[in-house]
C-alpha cells in the first residue's frame, strides 16, 4: 500500500512538472517576436503645389498647379523607415499659350490647336511612418525628400516638328509631415511638404495606398 502511494505521488508529482514544463515552453514561444517581413506597397495621390511667386511669373505660370501621380514604397519590419520612390505629372496653368494650325498625319485635314503646360517630376522620399491608437490604425509620418522636374514645356500635344518653349521650374529637397488611416486594406492620408530649394515653395498631398 505504502508503495502503492509513493508511486502515485511520484507519479502526479512528475505530471505536474511535466505540465509546468510545456505550459513554460509554450509561452516562451508565443513570446517570440513576429517573423521578420519586408516588402512594396503601391500608393496614387493628388497634389495642390505652390510655386515660389517669382518664379512663376518670370516663366508666366500661374503660382498654383495640379499633379496626379504614383509611387512605390519599400518597408521592413526591422525599420520604422519606409522608402518611396514616385512619378508626378504636373499641370501648369499658363499665361503664355500659343496657337498652330497642324495637319493631321492620317487625313491631312488641318485644325488650330492649343498648347498645353505639362511636366513631369520623379521623387524619392525617405523617413519614418508611426503607427498609434486604437489597433495601430492611425499613423505620421515624417520624410526628407528630393524632386527633379523634367519636360517641362508649354507645346501642342501629339504633334510632331510643332513650336514649343520650356519652362524652367526646378524642384529641390523637402520636407513632408503627415497623418493617415487606416481602413480596411487600405490607408488614406493627408501629406504637407515644405521645400527648401527649388522653384516650389510647397505642396498639400492626398495619398491612397495599399500593400501588393
Amino acid at each position: 500500500m505504502k508503495n502503492y502511494l509513493l508511486n502515485t505521488r511520484r507519479t502526479l508529482l512528475a505530471s505536474a512538472l511535466l505540465m509546468t514544463s510545456l505550459s513554460a515552453l509554450a509561452a516562451s514561444q508565443n513570446n517570440q517576436p513576429n517573423a521578420n517581413y519586408t516588402g512594396w506597397s503601391w500608393s496614387g495621390h493628388v497634389d495642390h503645389i505652390t510655386f515660389d511667386k517669382q518664379a512663376a511669373a518670370t516663366q508666366f505660370i500661374e503660382k498654383t498647379a495640379t499633379a496626379v501621380g504614383g509611387a512605390a514604397e519599400y518597408y521592413s519590419s526591422n525599420s520604422e523607415n519606409t522608402l518611396s520612390l514616385g512619378v508626378n505629372l504636373l499641370f501648369y496653368r499658363d499665361n503664355a499659350a500659343f496657337g498652330q494650325y497642324v495637319e493631321d498625319y492620317w487625313d491631312g485635314d488641318v485644325d488650330y490647336e492649343e498648347s498645353d503646360a505639362n511636366a513631369f517630376m520623379l521623387f524619392a522620399e525617405y523617413g519614418p511612418k508611426y503607427r498609434f491608437g486604437q489597433d495601430n490604425m492611425t499613423f505620421v509620418t515624417i520624410r526628407g525628400g528630393l524632386s527633379g522636374i523634367l519636360a517641362s514645356e508649354r507645346s501642342i500635344s501629339n504633334c510632331r516638328n510643332c513650336y514649343a518653349e520650356d519652362i524652367e521650374i526646378d524642384g529641390g529637397l523637402y520636407g513632408v509631415i503627415g497623418i493617415g488611416q487606416t481602413l480596411g486594406r487600405l490607408d488614406l492620408g493627408l501629406q504637407f511638404q515644405q521645400y527648401f530649394t527649388g522653384d516650389i515653395d510647397n505642396s498639400v498631398r492626398l495619398k491612397l495606398s495599399g500593400a501588393f
